[in-house]
């Protein structure tokens, strides 16, 4: 194998891994106006009344997701975004419909 081609290539991947100060202020960016518009959205939701039981529900079976000290943008909006994704365990519903009471 040739000694130069090897090099050349581990430079060239070294190189593409490689990102700059500015590529990351762009990816900070990107996560705050990530984390922006899902708070608006969950702002939103608080509006309606189905959005009120379901964001209560999240809550009382997940526990509230608040920001934690030091954590940044993109950590936060991870967290919430899974906090806001996972599945809603289905509610208990009656084994048959209620009855009249015929009076």
């Amino acid at each position: 194998m040739d000694a130069s081609r090897k090099a050349t290539r581990v430079g060239n991947e070294t190189t593409l891994q490689y990102r700059s100060r500015q590529d990351d202020l762009r990816m900070e960016e990107l996560s705050e106006e990530r984390l922006r518009q899902l708070l608006e959205f969950m702002s939103r939701l608080k509006e309606t009344p189905p959005g009120v039981k379901e964001l209560q529900r999240r809550i009382k079976l997940f526990g509230e997701c608040t920001r934690i000290e030091g954590e940044t943008s993109a950590q936060f909006y991870a967290r919430l975004r899974h906090w806001f994704d996972r599945d809603l365990p289905p509610t208990k519903s009656p084994l048959r419909a209620p009855r009249d009471s015929g009076d």
